[in-house]
């Protein structure tokens, strides 16, 4: 479980007892709690707004928090910064792949002071086919030019097909999807009120 303002906690049996993990990994750069997402006095840390789980059972976690993306490879036990190559270290939404699990998707915004929308107001979706190793911008479809709109927390969904697809929604009332993991983008919806969630209904195979 994430939670805004004071980070990740997990529990084991059943919710009767719960744990801390915001423990970050030990950095090459040497950088250990002082980072700013790192927990205060072993307590909170890790602005959380939105975590995910990768498909497999492989133990893999994935974060977007309030000073980049994250990923523990332990369950939530330690956390490794992969913010490198993104834009900012400022966003909400995160999803990830329903097979694949190194593959994720996230919508970097400008932080606090200078206003949570795209950096250069140009809309990109960002990839990762490597755990957040290397990061590409996916733009294909999506404004360029004048865009000021912030993709809230659960506004990014996705569906099980083959190619995987990705949709998100926006505060000014668009709804954007993509068909082949990413790569090109389409407005299915406009006009809409704030999207504050993005859920996709797929139909029974029978």
């Amino acid at each position: 479980m994430g939670i805004s303002a004071a980070g990740v906690f997990a529990t084991e049996d059943g919710g009767v007892t719960w744990e801390r993990r915001n423990d970050l990994a030990d950095p090459a750069d040497g950088e250990g709690n002082t980072h700013p997402a790192a927990a205060s006095d072993g307590h909170t840390g890790f602005c959380v707004h939105h975590l995910e789980h990768a498909a497999g059972g492989t133990g893999l976690l994935y974060q977007q928090n309030h000073h980049g993306v994250w990923r523990s490879d332990d369950g939530g036990l330690s956390w490794h910064d992969i913010t490198a190559g993104l834009p900012s270290t400022f966003g909400f939404p995160l999803q990830v792949h329903p097979r694949e699990a190194r593959t994720l998707w996230t919508v970097p915004l400008n932080g606090d002071t200078e206003g949570r929308y795209p950096p250069d107001a140009a809309a990109a979706v960002w990839r990762s086919r490597d755990a957040g190793g290397t990061w590409e911008a996916l733009q294909e479809g999506l404004p360029q030019e004048a865009c000021f709109f912030t993709v809230l927390r659960q506004g990014m969904g996705g569906d099980r097909r083959d190619p995987a697809g990705v949709y998100f929604g926006t505060n000014t009332g668009s709804v954007f999807a993509s068909r082949d993991e990413g790569d090109t983008w389409t407005e299915i919806a406009r006009h809409l009120p704030t999207v504050l969630a993005v859920e996709v209904l797929e139909p029974d195979p029978r």
